[in-house]
């Protein structure tokens, strides 16, 4: 609504029972104080969470409180994994080359061919946080004006030395792909063709889903 900033709560599953307490208080209030103050102000913020952790488990096994789970589960966005987006990765590294070359007053601006590739490739299980944090170190690390696969953690040059030992044929990309795939094809399936339904049960998009299903080679029909 006009007239209000947004308050972003990041890691909301992190919070400890004190703090998860203080802040059902505030919600349900609409209100807060400030720290060392006295005087109410009213709450006027709409209220965004992020979190990785599975809360409604969380509230099944006694760590998070239930009360303050059904407040803020109005409406829930599932962000699929890094790794099932690999198209996000490149314009991710390009914001965060923008980011930490001015930070640390280095004049880093491209990355090698073989370096984003194992980036392409990657799992990525830090999600977007690794990613950011890769960039950096190779920034701070690398001693020229691109990134190259020697400026990665090892786990990137390990990726590449694996791919080197496939034959062309059978490339380690072409085997992600198929295998992507072969998941899509199989929640498809399990969900009786609806594709909706089954790029929500993967927590990927719809999107996202029929790109798998475009780089079918054998020719596979896409509705």
């Amino acid at each position: 609504m006009a007239g209000e900033g947004t308050l972003f709560l990041d890691e909301i599953g992190e919070l400890s029972p004190n703090t998860q307490v203080k802040l059902l208080r505030v919600l349900q209030q609409r209100e807060f104080t400030r720290l060392g103050g006295n005087k109410a102000i009213p709450l006027k913020a709409r209220v965004l969470y992020a979190t990785h952790r599975d809360l409604s488990q969380m509230v099944a096994e006694g760590t998070f409180r239930k009360d303050l789970f059904f407040r803020i589960n109005v409406i829930n966005i599932p962000v699929p994994a890094l790794r099932d987006r690999p198209e996000d990765v490149a314009p991710l590294v390009e914001k965060f080359l923008r980011i930490y070359s001015a930070s640390c007053r280095k004049s880093v601006t491209s990355v090698e061919p073989d370096a984003m590739s194992a980036m392409m490739n990657y799992d990525w299980p830090g999600n977007v946080r690794e990613l950011e944090n890769v960039i950096h170190r190779a920034i701070i690390v690398g001693r020229s004006s691109s990134i190259a696969i020697d400026d990665l953690p090892d786990q990137f040059r390990e990726l590449q030395a694996v791919g080197e030992r496939i034959p062309a044929s059978s490339t380690f990309d072409r085997m992600l792909r198929d295998y992507k795939r072969k998941i899509a094809l199989q929640a498809i399936q399990d969900c009786n063709g609806n594709k909706t339904l089954a790029a929500m049960s993967l927590q990927i998009s719809r999107a996202y889903l029929h790109r798998l299903l475009r780089n079918d080679d054998n020719g596979l029909e896409v509705a």
